[in-house]
């Protein structure tokens, strides 16, 4: 029997960012989103139907006052609890209250180099901000990964890109294809188009192999390869038998929790 035990919950919808490829549309939070008792009701409820992993996502989910409580209640319940952040504004404050509150990783969307990634992220500066992020989170001896979206903008800069991550010392790098759902839907010339898929995955298995040597893990989101001749590549060989697309787990063994009306 197959049981749900990964959620990623969208906590919130404010968010410090206006990402132009934004699949909810971020930016200002709901006026009926959870209180801090219905989402530690949550919380519960998430245990007892064996959840062991959770997510947390925005908008932005720390800008949630309470977002640290929610976090810790998280763990207390035996649960692992993350946190997928826009990586715009944490402090090495901030970051080491995530280490106390006892996340287990935090990984910073990071697409491209500084013109397009502040260019898909509509705002000035958001790329270097990522990196004073990530290096905060160090500092505070949390592990740290990387989401990119992968488009017309972003790819051509993934080899330059995978040498700025590891200088920065993030353990792993998962990539995803943007696609056409919330803001993304009104940047059509982003969009890899099918025919442009082959030679886009030429690029990322190169980048792959060289990830592979420099010990950076790769994992590839579930819109990409699709038993292509670098299926194996791109979801990691430490996978063994399930190195290969193992179809969409929402709803089986991951779930998605965005309701946040009362």
């Amino acid at each position: 029997m197959i049981r749900t035990t990964y959620c990623v919950w969208e906590l919130t919808l404010q968010c410090n960012l206006a990402c132009a490829h934004c699949g909810s549309r971020a930016g200002t939070r709901r006026h009926d989103e959870l209180s801090t008792e219905e989402a530690l009701d949550v919380v519960c409820q998430l245990a007892e139907v064996g959840v062991r992993e959770v997510t947390l996502i925005g908008g932005e989910a720390w800008l949630r006052r309470d977002w640290l409580e929610i976090a810790a209640a998280i763990v207390a319940h035996g649960m692992t609890v993350e946190l997928g952040t826009g990586g715009y504004g944490i402090s090495a404050e901030a970051a080491r209250r995530m280490a106390e509150a006892g996340l287990a990783l935090v990984s910073v969307s990071v697409d491209g180099l500084a013109e397009s990634h502040d260019r898909q992220r509509a705002r000035p500066g958001s790329f270097d901000a990522c990196f004073d992020s990530l290096e905060h989170l160090a500092s505070a001896s949390l592990p740290t990964a990387v989401n990119t979206q992968i488009n017309r903008l972003s790819l051509p800069d993934q080899p330059r890109l995978h040498e700025r991550l590891l200088d920065a010392g993030v353990q792993a790098w998962q990539w995803g294809l943007t696609v056409p759902m919330g803001r993304a839907v009104e940047q059509a010339d982003w969009l890899l188009q099918p025919a442009e898929l082959v030679e886009a995955y030429e690029v990322l298995a190169v980048v792959a192999r060289q990830a592979e040597f420099d010990g950076l893990r790769i994992q590839a989101g579930n819109n990409i390869g699709y038993y292509g001749p670098y299926e194996r590549l791109l979801r990691g060989h430490s996978l063994g038998d399930r190195s290969i697309w193992q179809g969409c787990h929402a709803g089986l063994s991951s779930s998605d929790w965005r309701r946040t009306a009362r």
